[in-house]
C-alpha cells in the first residue's frame, strides 16, 4: 500500500510529492484561506526541509492541476517508535477525497509499523480541520491531548520599560552568546530535564537538538538564556518565527516554541523575565507580536503565567494516537 493507492473522485488527483513540486506547495500555503498557521516559511527550501524525513509524502490536486493540500507519513527520531502524520489540507476539498488521504496515511503507518516494535501514529491538528479528525476517529485514533496557541499584542509594550525588566542575580543572553560562550550543551540539558515532564517526545537528545537548532524553523534572534551568578544556565526560551493568514495579509510573531526554568528557582519571575526579553527582541525586529502554544495539562500550570502575562489563546489544536493493530480498510 503505498499513498498512491487513494481513490480519484471526480476531478481531483493524489501524486507523490517531488521536488518539483516544493513551489506549488509554498503557494498553496501562502495563498490559501484557513490554514493553521506554521514555524517555517512557504518557500521551497522549507518545504524540503519539512518532508526530508518522510516514508512517503502526496499531493492533492484538482481538476486544474492546483494543489490544494498535502499529507505526509514521517518516520521517527530519536528512541521513540513514534510514526507522525501531517495533514495541511484546504478547507474546501470535498470530504470524501479527505477520508480517502486519511485512510491511505494510516494504512502506509500500518505497513510501515509492522517493523517498528511498539509503533503508534501521532497526528497534530488543528480543530479547523474536523473532516479529517472525523477520519482520524473512524479508524480508531483517539485524542491524547489538547493545545491551545495563544497570541500577545505588543504594541502597549515599552520598549525602555523591556528593556529594564530584571530579576535578581540573574543575566539574559542572547543566543549569539549562548553559542561563543559554549553553553548550547547546557541549554539542551535544561531543555530536556524540564520537557520530560510534558506531552510526548518533545525532550531533546543530543541528535534532535542538532537537528532543530540547525533547522530553518529555529530563529535565534528569538532564544536566549538565563545564567545566574556562576554563569550557569537557569533557564531559556527557543524560539521561532510563526506566520498565520496569506501573503499580503500575514502576521509574523515571535513564537516561544520552549521554555523552562530550574525547578527550584520556579516562581522567581524567571519566566517573566525571559517572555519580556522576547517581546523586546521581537520590537526591535519590527514584530508588533509574540505567540506560544501549551498544553493545557501542563503539570507546571505555565497557562497561568501567560494568561496573566496578556496571552490570549486564539486557536486549538489536538493530538490524536493511533496504536499498530493491523492494517485498516
Amino acid at each position: 500500500m503505498t499513498l498512491l493507492d487513494v481513490t480519484v473522485t471526480g476531478n481531483w488527483s493524489v501524486t507523490p510529492v517531488s521536488t518539483f513540486d516544493y513551489p506549488q506547495i509554498a503557494d498553496f500555503l501562502a495563498t490559501t484561506h484557513g490554514l493553521s498557521g506554521r514555524k517555517f516559511g512557504a518557500d521551497s527550501r522549507d518545504i524540503a526541509e519539512q518532508l526530508a524525513s518522510v516514508f512517503e509524502a502526496t499531493a492533492l490536486r484538482d481538476g486544474t492541476g492546483r494543489i490544494r493540500g498535502y499529507a505526509a507519513v514521517h518516520r521517527p527520531h530519536g528512541g521513540e517508535p513514534e510514526v507522525s502524520g501531517d495533514f495541511v489540507i484546504d478547507p474546501d476539498v470535498p470530504s470524501d477525497i479527505i477520508d480517502d488521504v486519511v485512510r491511505t496515511v494510516v494504512n502506509r503507518f500500518e505497513q510501515e509499523a509492522a517493523e517498528l516494535p511498539g509503533a503508534y501514529l501521532r497526528v497534530i491538528i488543528g480543530a479547523n480541520q474536523p473532516v479529517v479528525i472525523d477520519a482520524l476517529k473512524r479508524r480508531g485514533a483517539v485524542r491524547e491531548a489538547e493545545f491551545v496557541r495563544t497570541r500577545k499584542p505588543l504594541h502597549g509594550e515599552s520598549r525602555d520599560s523591556l528593556e529594564r525588566v530584571a530579576a535578581p542575580g540573574i543575566t539574559v543572553v542572547n543566543w549569539a552568546e549562548v553559542v561563543s560562550r559554549g553553553l548550547g550543551e547546557q541549554v539542551r540539558q535544561l531543555q530536556h530535564s524540564t520537557f520530560l515532564e510534558h506531552f510526548g517526545n518533545m525532550s531533546k537528545s543530543p541528535e534532535g537538538w542538532q537537528h532543530h537548532i540547525a533547522s530553518r524553523a529555529f530563529t535565534p534572534d528569538f532564544s536566549i538564556a538565563a545564567l545566574n551568578g556562576s554563569d550557569e544556565v537557569v533557564g531559556y526560551v527557543l524560539g521561532s518565527t510563526f506566520t498565520t493568514g496569506v501573503a499580503g495579509a500575514q502576521e509574523l510573531s515571535a513564537h516561544t516554541d520552549y521554555i523552562g526554568v530550574r525547578p527550584e528557582l520556579r516562581r522567581h519571575g524567571i519566566g517573566e523575565l525571559l517572555l519580556k526579553k522576547i517581546w523586546l527582541a521581537a520590537l526591535r525586529r519590527g514584530l508588533t507580536v509574540a505567540s506560544l502554544g501549551t498544553d493545557i495539562n501542563n503539570r507546571s500550570k505555565a497557562h497561568l503565567l501567560y494568561r496573566r502575562l496578556g496571552y490570549v489563546a486564539v486557536e486549538e489544536h489536538y493530538s490524536y494516537r493511533i496504536a499498530h493493530a493491523g492494517r485498516r480498510s
